[in-house]
């Protein structure tokens, strides 16, 4: 056999099994019961042309682990792979997080809901928009929807000055803490990686990574938290208004896109608001800590679409969030113009 027609023929293979492996990943997500972790892994089709670099490393790992028998249950990841984690940091054991711990108003309903709405919330200076955040999610719903449904605030930062004030926003609203609809979470420093000597990519200024690779691990912490409360959980920032029927518009919108293939759908026009299944929360969390310090978060989101082979973004229309202020929770974005307090 001539060397042209060896290369071709090799050519034929590496595609035979890429177009082997999309099957087994649609079989995967449509076919086979998602809750279970190791399902997930099928997804290592690293040999795809559009695949980031960072998917590549990671669908690589997923897959090995999983054929030679060493995944973790507990975590998923190889903390050896990822600089700066190790195995007793507590974004490294997602499933045995201390969610009593973690909660310091209201509690957690037995009852499984339709929706969990996971907020973060983060000091701005001279600026707060949280109340009103959470004046228009709580008088934009009835009764019947409040009870089918939480609203979880994780007060993120680790100076306890800005705690506080969370506390204090969330601690207005009694009647909803006491009910278990509204929730104040905080997670010790220990969840977090040492977030010093981080990478930078994008060219990036220091503070801006630091900003960006905490807000993955916030964002873990949250969703870790949120697992099994309801069927969907919905990411929000802490600086955002809605509309009356929001909750229903949320229901239809899933409704019309039972049949699509997704992993998120998109509640907002704005980088936040992304909408998941309950059962891919602890598998989004893992991909985030998986490369917390490799890309914003709105950035890793795009890839585990890319990652899911969801090739379109489904956008709820009319739009029901409504974006507040200018005051950035990053002081780099605030610094060179005029911000109104």
């Amino acid at each position: 056999m001539g060397i042209k027609a060896w290369l071709c023929l090799q050519k034929r293979w590496l595609w035979l099994t890429v177009a082997c492996v999309i099957v087994v990943v649609i079989a995967a997500r449509n076919g086979l019961e998602l809750g279970d972790t190791r399902g997930i892994v099928a997804q290592g089709y690293s040999n795809l042309p559009w695949m980031p670099e960072v998917l590549v490393r990671y669908t690589t790992e997923q897959t090995r682990t999983a054929l030679d028998g060493t995944w973790s249950i507990d975590t998923g990841i190889d903390p050896t792979k990822v600089p700066g984690l190790t195995s007793d940091m507590g974004c490294m054991n997602l499933p045995n997080l201390d969610r009593d711990k973690a909660l310091v108003l209201g509690h957690r309903r037995k009852e499984r809901g339709f929706l969990t709405i996971g907020i973060t919330t983060v000091e701005r200076i001279n600026a707060s928009y949280l109340y009103q955040t959470l004046n228009s999610l709580i008088v934009n719903t009835n009764a019947t929807e409040r009870s089918q449904m939480s609203i979880v605030v994780f007060a993120c930062d680790f100076k306890e000055s800005a705690r506080q004030e969370a506390r204090d926003i969330v601690f207005r609203f009694p009647k909803h803490l006491e009910s278990g609809f509204l929730q104040l979470i905080e997670a010790p420093r220990s969840f977090y990686p040492p977030l010093k000597n981080l990478k930078r990519t994008f060219d990036n200024p220091d503070e801006r990574v630091y900003w960006r690779s905490k807000e993955n691990i916030d964002n873990v912490f949250l969703f870790a938290y949120s697992v099994s409360m309801s069927d969907y959980y919905l990411q929000l920032d802490d600086d955002f208004t809605t509309v009356p029927g929001y909750v229903s518009t949320i229901r239809r919108f899933i409704a019309l896109n039972r049949a699509e293939h997704w992993i998120l759908l998109d509640i907002s026009d704005k980088g936040t608001g992304k909408l998941f299944r309950d059962w891919d929360l602890l598998h989004v969390a893992r991909y985030l800590v998986q490369f917390y310090q490799e890309q914003p978060v709105d950035f890793l989101f795009s890839a585990l679409m890319q990652l899911h082979l969801q090739r379109r973004h489904f956008v709820v229309k009319p739009h029901i969030f409504k974006h507040l202020g200018n005051v950035s929770s990053l002081e780099l974005k605030n610094k060179g113009r005029h911000v109104h307090h």
